[in-house]
């Protein structure tokens, strides 16, 4: 109640009830003058009939008046006398204004009456509103009632509150989400660079420590060391790009390219790895067919799904495939590995998760995650096709415009 009384709007409504019942003075006042004029006008003009020998009961005529006026000439009475002279005039007037002022004033306070319970009944929903939103801030899960008629406007507000609820719900939740991701990322990001550094301090303190190793030993172990420091930064350049894709930092460049193009500077880039691993690369790529796609990026991907199977799928053919229908656009990787279990496919995009419980140093573990989002931020899938003994597919579709 304190909060309606001094809140503008009632304030404001009393100021039109005090104008109101003004104007209603002004009005009636002007109402009962003109009233009043006219009924005296009517009284003098009777009083001259009479005077002039008319009857009181009958209507005044003209004749009788002007008998009157000649009667009553030296007195200076006449029709045209001004009715404020007349004694009845200020009776007649008071007579007049106190019922229609009274009326109007009367209409004027029904009119706030019930302005002001609609106001009142306004503020309790806005009230109620607010301990809703307040009691909301500490219980996401509270939801805000629907007060009111559906289209006032404190529907609306209850409505926008609940909505705003429904979205700091949503967004608590997504927060809620990516703090468990970051800190199980955080974990395993940690756990690989302790194992990498774990190598490399072992052999640091053997090289050190023993003072007869041999040149064939010592290159060995150097060889581990820049091995497992390769891997580390390799696993901070990935992380850091998986940070930016996940933070939609990236920019891609979108251009009209070829496929086949991208397909084979990604095997030109992979060629040494490859050859050391004695896996033989065959492709059929289709030159015509045309990608609206970043070109970097997306030669990337490609690049990780090839170390992929070459890391994990002891495989010994690569191939890639470019082909188009009217439908997509397809660039597709398969390698002749050991294949891949049914139950493994949805945790391949898995950070840190792979379908080989062999895992190479040489993986981070970020890069099919990477390729993923690679792909997805070009308009694109992966399908995932493979069985166990036979290999394994990987199939990006781009569906055309």
């Amino acid at each position: 109640m304190d909060r309606f009384i001094n809140n503008r709007a009632p304030r404001r409504l009393v100021l039109i009830l005090v104008l109101l019942l003004c104007v209603s003075a002004a009005a009636a006042y002007f109402i009962s003058g003109k009233c009043a004029e006219r009924i005296v006008s009517e009284q003098i003009q009777a009083g001259l009939s009479v005077a002039g020998g008319g009857k009181l009961t009958q209507s005044p005529d003209e004749e009788h008046i002007s008998q009157g006026e000649e009667l009553l000439s030296e007195y200076g009475i006449d029709r045209s006398l001004p009715p404020q002279l007349m004694y009845s005039y200020k009776g007649i007037r008071r007579r007049i204004f106190v019922p229609v002022f009274g009326l109007m004033a009367a209409v004027s306070l029904i009119w706030f009456i019930v302005a002001a319970r609609e106001l009142m009944a306004i503020y309790r929903d806005l009230e109620k509103i607010r301990n809703e939103c307040i009691a909301a801030a500490d219980s996401p899960e509270k939801r805000i009632t629907l007060y009111s008629h559906d289209l006032s406007s404190v529907r609306r507000v209850a409505e926008s509150a609940d909505l705003l609820v429904s979205r700091l719900d949503h967004t608590m939740f997504t927060l809620s989400s990516e703090q468990k991701y970051l800190r199980g990322f955080l974990t395993d990001l940690s756990h690989q660079i302790k194992t990498s550094l774990a190598v490399v301090r072992l052999n640091t303190d053997m090289l050190a420590e023993l003072p007869h190793i041999s040149e064939e030993q010592r290159t060995k172990l150097s060889d581990e060391i820049q091995l497992n420091l390769d891997a580390m930064e390799n696993m901070v350049i990935e992380a850091i790009k998986m940070a930016k894709l996940d933070a939609d930092a990236v920019e891609y460049d979108m251009q009209d390219n070829s496929p086949a193009e991208i397909c084979s500077l990604a095997l030109k880039r992979l060629a040494p790895m490859l050859r050391k691993k004695n896996i033989s690369v065959r492709t059929d790529l289709d030159e015509n067919v045309r990608l609206m796609c970043d070109k970097g990026w997306l030669c990337e991907a490609v690049e990780n799904i090839i170390k992929n199977s070459a890391d994990h799928s002891e495989c010994t053919e690569i191939s890639a495939e470019v082909s188009d229908d009217p439908i997509k656009v397809t660039i597709a990787l398969s390698d002749n590995g050991k294949g891949i279990p049914q139950s493994e496919i949805p945790k391949l995009f898995e950070r840190f998760a792979s379908g080989n419980s062999d895992r190479s140093m040489y993986s981070s573990g970020l890069g099919m995650s990477i390729s993923q989002e690679i792909v997805r931020g070009n308009g694109g899938e992966i399908l995932i096709y493979s069985e166990e003994g036979k290999g394994s597919r990987f199939e990006f579709i781009f569906l055309k415009n």
